[in-house]
């Protein structure tokens, strides 16, 4: 069941946009605002639009979807 969200993207990525730094680090990944910064980015897009509440906690679906999304660049490159 699709709920209304309680905040924009704007606002939630401007409260979690240190879990891609923490990601980017965990993973030795030094290029900050570059590729993987973006699709970092973009995989927190992805998360916030596919997030049902029910789930779990919107932090650990974030964390989930951007290390796996920096997981897959770096095995393609």
């Amino acid at each position: 069941m699709k709920q209304e969200k309680l905040f924009t993207f704007e606002e939630v990525f401007k409260q979690n946009e240190r879990r891609i730094y923490y990601n980017l680090h965990k993973l030795g990944i030094r290029d900050y605002y570059g590729d993987y910064y973006s699709e970092a980015m973009f995989a927190m897009w992805i998360a916030y639009n596919k997030y049902d509440r029910e789930e779990g906690p919107l932090s650990t679906y974030f964390n989930y979807a951007i290390r796996n999304r920096l997981i897959d660049l770096i095995r393609k490159k």
